[in-house]
């Protein structure tokens, strides 16, 4: 995200216009130095007098130089201005509510409900305030410092040093009033409702600041709502499981794809509702770091109250199809209405979402932006969100081969005079040897081109093409035990290419466990008289508990996941029966999911503390997040770029070679 439309979307409304005018500045440049350019867009905040044609772009370099310095220098001085009052104004804010508390100490009603509730209100507006302008001071720093570094570009000078030191001794950059006085608001809130336990003062604090607009009556229909979807869920495993009017057909094995797909989608949604509470209420800015604009950012119970309304309408209408299955209404079309339905209302409810998100900048566009990325890479963008996509879809194989099946009976096959639905099942899967190895490697495969999209942007062969070996392997992994499925059956002959892919298998696995571990989540460190060994020592999760937790667990759930590859006899026996494809089959990838929403958590939080893969353009994090501005991160050198380029070619060569040979090799 280019950082004017970052500071357009982090800036504090009320006072847009003490902000440096970060794009009137840039406009300003284009207009002295570069006149034949088309003029840029201009925002609402700031003001300068206009640009006169044909007037100031006659004055000669010196001039304009001077000129926008001067300009400049009366930005600094408005941001350094209201800065400064709003420091004082905020101690006074202080000052008057620690003597009025003062005052309320040793009287009965010192400790009454609605005095208490209004001194925590007090509270947390003034936090809320105090944070507001440190983001100020943060926003602005950068900002100078982005407009010199493009002065000096256009200008063809040297000035950025020189006005970075100048920047360094006004007082909004040296002065530490507003950082004393967070902590001394946080120690105040400790002392008066946390026993003194400051660290839990910061998170209620936090907690009140970013809490949503949800109502109490919001919260009451959620509840409802999940208590709905509990009982349909356990009504339709009874109907499966239980029931014993339920005539289970081979037929009915033909819609059961669709279902499980929309249902593990379903059940991803409410997974990804956790990650964002556990994201908010440990303070780690995942708005930020996935450049979504915060006013349209969904909080955890709007992503659950989304989930639950979809879980209501999934549960139902497999209820009735469940029904129609135990009464024996089973006519072509009747049976074929439910699965029918609910995808016409699917489409609906996605299209409609996406016709009313008029703004450009809103979430669902954000996402089909991404989707779009991930299908045209290696041309399209390689931000931090589209890679974190790319790979949930890497989790979500299982889903696509069901929605290809899917899409396959209900467009090709499926002919609701012509053929019984068992017959256009089978001309699906018939398909499958061509359809299934595609669709299980084309997450990998879109993955894999964008490490080297990140290797040729940032020049870096580490991490980036450590990371596209990975999914080489992963690739070649999947396209193999797709194209011979023989190779899962215990039965099967040990020849030496089955040993081979069993160990590919192992050592894929191993390599996907640890770059997770080390370079996804940063840990496994091993420092000397650390208290927490293979713990980072900077963690924005309050417990240690739960960073062992996602260490073991994740190793057993990546092995698990093998298990519907490697051949142990159990194995071949649920194969070969109706429970591996709709009980075991969804398990696991239901396991997976939990598997990938984990690892989201992590490396979010990993994210937020380091750059450690190059994918944030500068270091700073807005509102509560920082403590200290960062330089930009280093440009690297365009120098070199036909090696990068022959390098990125052998490099997809390679996995397209290697693809080919396994696929002849069947």
């Amino acid at each position: 995200m280019k950082f004017g439309k970052h500071l357009d979307q982090a800036l504090h409304e009320p006072w847009r216009k003490h902000y440096v005018a970060y794009k009137k500045l840039k406009h300003l440049l284009q207009n002295y130095f570069e006149p034949d350019k088309d003029e840029a867009k201009t925002t609402s905040y700031g003001s300068f007098d206009k640009v006169e044609d044909g007037v100031e772009l006659k004055m000669d370099l010196i001039s304009l130089r001077h000129d926008f310095i001067k300009k400049l220098d009366k930005e600094v001085d408005k941001v350094n201005k209201h800065y400064r009052n709003m420091e004082e104004k905020l101690r006074k804010s202080y000052d008057a509510m620690q003597a009025q508390s003062e005052a309320h100490e040793g009287h009965s009603h010192g400790k009454d409900a609605a005095y208490q509730r209004s001194l925590s209100l007090s509270c947390v507006d003034l936090y809320r305030t105090l944070t507001m302008l440190s983001n100020f001071k943060y926003l602005n720093n950068i900002a100078f410092d982005k407009i010199a570094k493009k002065f000096d570009k256009c200008s063809k000078g040297n000035y950025r040093k020189t006005f970075n030191a100048k920047i360094a001794k006004t007082y909004f950059a040296t002065s530490k009033g507003v950082q004393d006085l967070l902590r001394d608001t946080a120690a105040f809130f400790a002392n008066h409702f946390e026993s003194g336990d400051i660290s839990k003062a910061k998170v209620r604090l936090l907690a009140k600041m970013t809490e949503g607009s949800y109502k109490k009556s919001d919260m009451l229909w959620l509840g409802l709502k999940i208590g709905i979807v509990i009982t349909l869920a356990f009504w339709n495993l009874f109907n499966l499981t239980v029931s014993p009017n339920l005539h289970v057909k081979n037929g009915m094995a033909v819609y059961i794809p669709l279902y499980r797909a929309i249902a593990l989608v379903i059940a991803l949604m409410w997974m990804w509702g956790f990650n964002v509470w556990a994201w908010s209420k440990n303070r780690i800015n995942h708005v930020f770091i996935f450049e979504i604009s915060p006013k349209h950012k969904l909080n955890h119970l709007e992503i659950w109250d989304e989930a639950a309304s979809l879980s209501l309408v999934v549960f139902l209408n497999a209820l009735l199809f469940l029904h129609h299955q135990q009464y024996h209404l089973r006519t072509r079309l009747s049976e074929v209405v439910y699965p029918m339905a609910l995808v016409a209302f699917i489409i609906i409810k996605v299209v409609g979402k996406l016709y009313n998100s008029t703004s450009k900048e809103s979430l669902q566009k954000d996402i089909v932006h991404s989707i779009g990325n991930i299908f045209i890479a290696p041309f399209g963008r390689a931000r931090f969100r589209d890679c974190y996509l790319a790979d949930y879809f890497c989790s979500m194989q299982k889903i696509f081969a069901d929605l290809e099946y899917s899409i396959c009976f209900y467009t090709l096959g499926f002919r609701l005079f012509d053929s019984e639905p068992e017959v256009a099942g089978a001309q699906c899967t018939d398909l499958g040897p061509v359809l299934v190895p595609l669709v299980h490697a084309l997450p990998y495969w879109f993955r894999f081109l964008q490490c080297l999209h990140r290797y040729a942007e940032t020049r870096e062969r580490w991490p980036n093409l450590a990371n596209a070996l990975k999914y080489t392997f992963c690739q070649v992994t999947v396209i193999i035990g797709s194209l011979h499925p023989f190779f899962s059956e215990y039965q099967a002959p040990w020849s030496p290419y089955r040993l081979f892919w069993l160990a590919l298998i192992v050592v894929t696995t191993l390599y996907t466990y640890f770059w997770d571990i080390i370079m996804d989540w940063g840990l496994f460190e091993f420092k000397k008289g650390s208290r927490h060994p293979m713990l980072r020592q900077k963690r924005l999760l309050p417990s240690t508990s739960v960073y062992y937790w996602a260490i073991f667990s994740n190793l057993f759930l990546r092995f698990m996941w093998v298990i519907t590859l490697i051949p142990f006899p159990f194995q071949s026996v649920l194969s070969s029966t109706v429970g591996y494809q709709n009980l075991l089959l969804p398990v696991l990838t239901l396991a997976e999911l939990f598997r990938r929403s984990q690892w989201g958590i992590f490396r979010v939080e990993y994210e937020h503390l380091s750059t450690s893969q190059g994918f944030r353009k500068y270091k700073h994090l807005p509102l509560f997040f920082d403590r200290q501005v960062k330089q930009d991160v280093t440009a690297k050198s365009k120098s070199g770029s036909l090696w990068i380029n022959i390098e990125v070619i052998f490099m997809a060569f390679l996995l397209v070679f290697f693809s080919v040979v396994v696929w002849v090799l069947k």
